[in-house]
């Protein structure tokens, strides 16, 4: 029953932050509104997206499974490389977001190699 209602809640969480994403890609400013953020607090929600980030990195440590490891790189790449591009198609400094995107990117071929080379299904 426990497994059904924790499935149940990560579906839920998954509809809800699908509907902010197409948002944010859709209407970047009006989203802003409709998810109550603030700009002028932006240095404050990115502290706490930092702190989750770590405990996200934390847990998958703990966790020592490659198929957790595989897509937390493959999310991190998606989201240095992304951030990389903002600012790259602005010219601004981009150098730090780039390079950890292409770095998550090489510890993910490695970790597809290591489930590949150990018979694991991805």
């Amino acid at each position: 029953m426990m497994g059904q209602l924790t499935y149940i809640a990560l579906a839920i969480t998954v509809i809800i932050t699908g509907y902010y994403a197409v948002l944010f890609i859709r209407d970047p400013e009006t989203a802003m509104v409709r998810a109550t953020h603030r700009p002028e607090l932006l240095p404050n929600v990115m502290t706490g997206r930092y702190i989750v980030m770590f405990l996200f990195a934390f847990g998958v440590l703990l966790l020592d499974n490659a198929k957790f490891s595989t897509f937390f790189f493959a999310v991190c790449a998606f989201m240095g490389l992304y951030d990389g591009w903002i600012y790259r198609s602005r010219n601004l400094p981009h150098f730090k977001h780039t390079i950890t995107g292409l770095l998550a990117l090489g510890a993910l071929g490695i970790s597809i190699l290591a489930l590949v080379t150990s018979g694991t299904a991805l």
